[in-house]
């Protein structure tokens, strides 16, 4: 407790909203607590305590992570979020790691996506190497036949 009864809590920090507007470009990092909103240009790091909204406007070209990101227009890099929103004017590309994917009618996404702590594993490279081993048996047996 501080001088005359008052407590030594210190007040909550509010959180804002860092926008990027519709004729604007930015290089370079922005670290934040709160959100941001982009609907002009940005080239570079982005790392949010909250959401990362791309308005239709909205290009980003580079690192993402944030507890949400939702896209209306179009991201191209590597996205590291809890969740994502592909909304259908939104596009999509590169790689990205999130614990719930939703990709509306028209939406893009052109990558690799990866479910963070899943148990999914994809056997088609297995599946392949065998099919290819029996095609080359089989080739080998037909020249074998041909040399007779």
């Amino acid at each position: 407790m501080g001088i005359f009864g008052k407590n030594d809590k210190q007040p909550a920090t509010k959180t804002g909203t860092t926008i990027i507007s519709n004729g604007t470009t930015l290089k370079g990092v922005i670290d934040t607590k709160g959100s941001i909103f982009i609907d002009g240009r940005f080239e570079g790091i982005l790392v949010a305590s909250q959401d990362v909204t791309i308005g239709k406007n909205g290009e980003v070209l580079g690192e993402i992570k944030s507890k949400v990101l939702t896209v209306n227009g179009i991201i191209d890099g590597l996205f590291d979020v809890e969740q994502v929103n592909i909304l259908g004017s939104g596009r999509v590309i590169g790689k990205m790691q999130y614990d719930e994917l939703v990709i509306e009618h028209n939406g893009v996404f052109e990558g690799e996506g990866k479910k963070r702590n899943s148990t999914y594993s994809s056997k088609y490279n297995q599946v392949e190497i065998n099919e290819l081993n029996k095609l080359e048996a089989i080739e080998n047996i037909e020249t074998v036949e041909e040399e007779k």
